[in-house]
């Protein structure tokens, strides 16, 4: 039996491709621009985030409503198979394009190392995008398949149900060596960051689940100025806002808090007039910033000695 292979593509054609690749991840960029692309990049990457931003910013672009990507194989394994593209969506545009790995074949690294192992001509893995489906893009199958659940917990904002989480954070905060107060706030403020005395101050009246938001919104403002990198971009106040509200709105997302309700600061005056560049180093920010808090969401604190409203080494007015 005969073995079918993809034709060899032309330099040019590869070069058309590669253009056509760039251009496409330029656009997912440029949705930043609008209030609209920048809430459909933070709900993506709440339930994306250990994919690298340049992949956030596409499955926004593509398909704002995913919550769970995978091949067409992958989904097959999970019980469930992609559904046919419908008549109105033009040919290439029902998949999701994202950028995936392609290390080096057993071939190429056998032909290498009979070639003497160079360490400057080791195959270099490279990426490509390959398509890949949301999961209101496929449906169940039939038995015996036994399909997986995908609908994600959802938690009230008012609720009490991430009590346990707020150890964490003021694990977080020692590590920086920031003081963590919880007291009663005047006006409407939920919770402030005072930057003499590094210091966090949150409304002891909020409900835990928005204590958890709060908190995520002053930790942002404190690492900004605790842990600035060569990269960072210049923020003023509103951008910088934008910046504390986008980490905290995106890190509760991933805890099954849809926090629309709290709005993040109106930014499209400031993003149409904003240069590509800024826009994506802004969006590089709070992606590092929500992974450092993500981090700490996830590990229980080394310190188990809490008080009786579940706040180790805090102070509770």
């Amino acid at each position: 039996m005969s073995v079918k292979h993809k034709p060899q593509l032309t330099e040019d054609e590869r070069a058309e491709r590669r253009a056509q690749d760039r251009e496409y991840a330029r656009q997912a960029v440029e949705q930043l621009r609008s209030s609209d692309g920048w809430n459909a990049w933070l709900t993506a990457r709440a339930s994306f985030r250990n994919y690298s931003l340049g992949n956030q910013l596409q499955i926004a672009m593509a398909r704002p409503t995913a919550t769970r990507v995978a091949g067409f194989r992958a989904w097959l394994k999970l019980g469930y198979s992609v559904q046919k593209r419908p008549d109105d969506v033009p040919e290439g545009a029902w998949a999701i394009k994202i950028w995936a790995p392609c290390p080096p074949s057993r071939k190429q690294l056998e032909r290498w190392q009979q070639n003497g192992s160079n360490p400057d001509e080791r195959p270099r893995t490279f990426f490509k995008l390959v398509p890949v489906f949301a999961q209101d893009q496929v449906q169940a199958m039939p038995p015996p398949a036994v399909p997986v659940p995908l609908v994600p917990p959802i938690r009230d904002i008012d609720g009490e149900d991430l009590a346990p989480v707020l150890p964490r954070l003021i694990a977080l905060a020692s590590d920086l060596e920031v003081g963590v107060r919880f007291d009663d706030l005047p006006g409407r403020a939920h919770g402030c960051y005072e930057i003499n005395t590094q210091r966090i101050t949150i409304d002891a009246e909020l409900s835990a689940n928005q204590k958890v938001k709060t908190f995520c919104h002053e930790l942002a403002h404190a690492i900004v100025r605790l842990d600035r990198q060569p990269e960072d971009p210049e923020l003023d106040y509103a951008s910088e806002e934008l910046v504390a509200e986008s980490v905290a709105f995106t890190c509760v997302r991933s805890l099954g808090i849809a926090a629309e309700e709290y709005s993040i600061p109106y930014l499209t005056s400031w993003a149409e007039d904003a240069d590509l560049e800024v826009l994506e180093q802004t969006a590089g920010l709070i992606d590092r910033l929500a992974s450092r808090i993500e981090t700490a969401l996830h590990t229980e604190p080394a310190d188990n000695n809490v008080n009786e409203v579940g706040e180790p080494a805090a102070v509770v007015a």
